[in-house]
């Protein structure tokens, strides 16, 4: 059987322990041990002056332009109308941070760090998962949630997962999903025929919200060169992050994705408390 590690990301919230220990008992009933990833550095203040508008409207620039990428990605024929949207929306948005007193711009700040700290704790999973020779990670956050029949599934799916990964050694599977899958996935894309493992296997790397996910170890050694040859990439929300290192440095790489995942973004449905309330 493959190497697997499975990665807990969270902030010890205490409104989040009944997920952190729904989700620690599922997986040790698959003899999985988990590996939490709570330590993090304390919110910085904002920058002063013109600096702190500068600071916050780089990370806005660049979160925007991951976005319009993935849009790209998404609707080829369309590439060069979201090119141009995207220069409309950052141009209205630097324009509407430069008219916004420096009061307001406390909450975005605030929202763009915890992104990044966010952000920097799957890179530190990805990291301790290269150095064990893992030849797959699971990474869990806090909100995840724990469906009925999530533990069938996920035992399914490590069960396949030696197969799968003779298919395709760059592997991602999107395992609690978030949005509607049509609102931000190119479902027009995929493969044709779906398998009992996923619903749709798309033809490179398209997260939904990165809440879960199973990523191959090849996978995360590319995510990882492209955070070392562009650090700047640390900073974009981990959603944003992933189809960014995945567009640079594994563009064939499939991704997985259910219509019904086999757990539930918490977050998303009410289930648990989110971190921007």
């Amino acid at each position: 059987m493959p190497l697997i590690q499975a990665y807990l990301i969270h902030h010890n919230d205490p409104d989040r322990r009944p997920q952190r220990e729904a989700i620690t008992t599922l997986l040790a009933q698959l003899d999985l041990a988990v590996i939490p990833v709570v330590e993090q550095p304390p919110l910085a203040p904002l920058p002063k002056g013109w600096l702190g508008r500068w600071a916050l409207m780089r990370r806005e620039w660049a979160k925007r332009s991951a976005d319009f990428q993935q849009r790209r990605l998404r609707e080829p024929h369309r590439a060069l109308e979201w090119q141009l949207r995207q220069y409309w929306t950052q141009l209205q948005e630097t324009l509407g941070l430069w008219r916004t007193p420096r009061t307001a711009l406390q909450h975005p700040w605030r929202h763009t760090q915890v992104e990044a700290i966010v952000s920097g704790k799957h890179g530190r999973a990805w990291r301790q998962a290269q150095a064990t020779g893992v030849d797959c990670a699971l990474v869990f956050e806090d909100d995840v949630s724990c469906q009925p029949d999530s533990l069938a599934r996920l035992a399914a799916l490590v069960q396949a997962v030696p197969s799968l990964l003779q298919q395709q050694p760059a592997l991602y599977l999107d395992l609690a999903g978030g949005y509607p899958p049509g609102q931000v996935l190119p479902l027009d894309q995929a493969l044709p025929g779906g398998t009992a493992i996923a619903d749709w296997w798309l033809p490179a790397v398209h997260t939904n919200t990165a809440c879960a996910y199973l990523a191959s170890g090849p996978l995360l050694q590319r995510w990882l060169r492209a955070l070392d040859q562009q650090p700047a990439l640390a900073e974009l929300p981990i959603d944003h992050l992933i189809n960014s290192a995945s567009a640079r440095q594994a563009p064939q790489a499939p991704s997985g994705h259910w219509r019904e995942p086999p757990f539930r973004h918490g977050s998303f449905c009410g289930l648990a408390r989110s971190w921007q309330q």
